[in-house]
């Protein structure tokens, strides 16, 4: 299951470049799409949690701060991960100039993944298409601003490759495992003493695979675990707390209001 907001357009035949799909979804738990295939270009960027993108029999298991793109007519596939599923948003655009814009951002079928921090300016470009719902020539125009915005913020992205980059992805893969077996009491050095690395070491590791440091990733983890059982699960505030690893109820409710601006019984009021 998921929640969902999402516009599907029809650009005009023979477009130079238009807006397919745009949306944005917070999953639940073990969440799938596909195998699916699509007739345009689309890239989804992951503002919270993890899941696994699957294209030509590679898996790529990706967290917030990174996207992945599908091209048209290939396969894809991606599930949200158990304990902490994914919210991402996405564009889907075709038209003549579209397969050039790609081709300019240097990520492809081949090496689909890229890393960003620009997690607001890119949830942005999305809920304006959102609020527009173009009719007009004059609407269309906007949007497509948008969609040239939201290019032009992942073109500023560390481009990740598989090829290059797998060894350390793999230290990461099950540093980030291990954090999720563990998210109550681990910390930076028992991370590092699960992969058998230096803790220095690691933490360049996980900057430049996940673009946070070790410390920032397991509040992000901590943080999007709780957001989901507070949507999922009928468990007190102060369990939640605890099991999410922090010391008590208030220290968690200024942590989550400081990311979420509201208190998270109220966030589980306006959810339920």
């Amino acid at each position: 299951m998921e929640k969902a907001v999402s516009l599907d357009l029809k650009p005009a035949l023979h477009t130079s470049l238009g807006i397919t799909s745009v949306g944005r979804s917070d999953t639940r738990s073990g969440h799938r799409y596909g195998p699916a295939v699509r007739p345009y270009y689309l890239i989804h960027f992951i503002l919270a949690g993890s899941g696994t993108f699957k294209v030509r029999g590679v898996s790529y298991h990706l967290h917030a701060g990174q996207g992945f793109l599908i091209e048209p007519n290939y396969q894809t596939y991606y599930v949200a991960d158990d304990h902490t599923p994914w919210s991402y948003v996405w564009m889907g655009f075709t038209g003549t100039y579209a397969s050039e814009l790609i081709s300019n951002l240097a990520i492809s079928e081949q090496t689909p993944i890229f890393n960003n921090t620009h997690y607001a300016e890119l949830a942005t470009c999305v809920n304006r298409v959102l609020q527009i719902n173009p009719q007009t020539i004059a609407d269309h125009l906007l949007a497509n601003s948008y969609l040239l915005r939201f290019l032009s913020i992942i073109a500023r992205s560390t481009i990740v490759s598989k090829t290059t980059d797998r060894t350390r992805s793999q230290y990461v893969e099950k540093a980030i495992n291990y954090l999720a077996h563990h998210v109550a009491t681990v910390s930076v050095n028992q991370l590092a003493k699960a992969v058998n690395v230096d803790r220095s070491y690691l933490s360049n590791l996980f900057k430049q695979v996940t673009d946070l440091t070790p410390s920032q990733y397991i509040r992000t983890f901590r943080i999007t675990k709780a957001r989901h059982l507070l949507e999922s699960s009928p468990l007190p505030i102060e369990r939640i707390a605890e099991e999410c690893g922090y010391g008590n109820a208030n220290s968690f409710a200024r942590a989550f209001k400081q990311i979420y601006g509201i208190p998270p019984r109220q966030y589980r009021k306006q959810t339920q």
